[in-house]
């Protein structure tokens, strides 16, 4: 089974593919992040995001999306607003094909990888190398990505929901 987990963002939205078997066998596919200019007008960086994120599901083939849910400030309305529609062309991308979208939240990313919901980026980078036995993640899109991905891997394994293919009703939550 692969979960490909998804670090929304519109200049730089990270993804992070694990395969998953039996507890607690799980190993990374790919991972990295899907870039966009500035200087291109928002429709066509949300278009981009939707070709590219087409493109990778097709080689990845997951049975389940994760997505970090996103907040936003409210110093930072536009910001909010500008993620809104990343998150729109996300559900855009994955909903037709019948995938799964499973949100969770930052702080249940830090505690299901560093014990801690407080967590730092760092710390939360380095848990998920360890986890997946490789020595380096040079972008921090991709290694909340994998966090994501990893956190609905171990959420499922604790038995607190019936999310993953073959183990019960495919349903779309909040952490």
């Amino acid at each position: 089974m692969v979960i490909l987990g998804i670090d929304p963002g519109l200049a730089g939205m990270g993804f992070g593919a694990v395969a998953c078997g039996a507890a607690p066998s799980i190993s990374l596919l790919k991972c990295g992040a899907i870039r966009t200019s500035p200087e291109h007008h928002i429709s066509q960086r949300l278009f981009q995001i939707h070709k590219d994120l087409g493109q990778l599901m097709e080689t990845v083939k997951p049975d389940v999306v994760a997505v970090e849910d996103i907040f936003s400030l409210v110093r930072y309305p536009k910001a909010g607003m500008m993620l809104g529609g990343v998150m729109a062309v996300i559900y855009l991308a994955v909903v037709p094909s019948g995938i799964a979208v499973i949100e969770v939240t930052p702080r249940e990313v830090k505690n299901a990888l560093a014990a801690y919901g407080a967590a730092t980026k760092a710390q939360v980078r380095e848990a998920t190398k360890r986890a997946l036995g490789i020595g380096q993640l040079k972008s921090f899109h991709a290694a909340d990505a994998l966090a994501v991905a990893l956190t609905v891997y171990y959420r499922s394994y604790r038995g607190k929901d019936d999310i993953l293919p073959g183990r019960g009703s495919q349903k779309n939550i909040r952490g």
